[in-house]
């Protein structure tokens, strides 16, 4: 039990007597210090003893009062981030020049010229040009379906005369916005042909190139133009010769 008083006085006696001068009439409750020394060490430190045993319980000597706790030391704010500067206007994208589209709008551009719309004023000539444009584009989409009905070179021979007349077309197109400045394509006005028969639609259209060919003959009275008289009379030829394969091929197949 000696050993748990941390002090050199160790006379329990003593002690008790000693805290019984200064506690006589006091409750514990009000008193700043507490005796422990029977539960190990008590809160009285040594001096504090001391001068107890020297006063012998006259008051409460300074060096027993409990130490008032230091005011905690003054933190320093935490540093804060650097405040980013607020993002200003985003400057507009440069436009950039859009890449050509394939087929006609990458030779032509993105400036093509105005399609034609009805009513337009033209005269005759011109309107009879917009009907050759519109009879060589079907022409094109017959000779194409008429392709997927035929086999080995039948249907080589017929994708050739489409392609040919799909050129006509363009030649044609040409020549009426020269003369008007409009576009003529009517392309989205074009439906699938019936084709009830291979070898009528082979008669039908053998009969329609020969109609063609008289309509480019007397469509070249229209004009005096050299470049328009000569792409008549190399039209009507084409059509002249498109004939004769049509008939080799009925021949064959007969």
């Amino acid at each position: 039990m000696e050993n748990m008083i941390p002090c050199p006085i160790q006379d329990q006696e003593v002690f008790q007597r000693v805290w019984q001068r200064v506690m006589a009439g006091r409750s514990e409750e009000s008193s700043l210090i507490r005796p422990n020394p029977s539960v190990g060490s008590g809160d009285l430190s040594c001096g504090c003893l001391a001068a107890l045993l020297a006063q012998e319980g006259e008051g409460l000597p300074p060096v027993c009062r409990p130490e008032e706790p230091a005011p905690p030391a003054e933190q320093e704010p935490p540093e804060l981030p650097a405040e980013e500067p607020m993002p200003g206007p985003e400057a507009p994208p440069q436009e950039r020049p859009c890449a050509p589209a394939e087929g006609g709008a990458a030779r032509w551009g993105s400036d093509l010229p105005q399609l034609w719309e009805e009513p337009q004023p033209a005269d005759d000539r011109t309107a009879r040009l917009r009907g050759h444009v519109m009879d060589a584009l079907e022409g094109w989409q017959f000779y194409r379906h008429l392709a997927r009905r035929a086999r080995g070179a039948d249907a080589r021979m017929l994708n050739s005369l489409a392609g040919e007349l799909h050129r006509h077309a363009r030649k044609l197109s040409a020549a009426y916005f020269l003369l008007t400045g409009l576009r003529y394509w009517p392309t989205e006005t074009l439906s699938a042909p019936a084709i009830p028969s291979y070898w009528g639609a082979l008669r039908a259209r053998h009969q329609a190139e020969q109609r063609q060919e008289s309509a480019f003959r007397l469509a070249a009275d229209d004009w005096e133009d050299q470049e328009l008289l000569a792409m008549y009379g190399e039209l009507a030829d084409a059509c002249q010769n498109r004939c004769r394969q049509l008939r080799s091929l009925l021949e064959q197949g007969m």
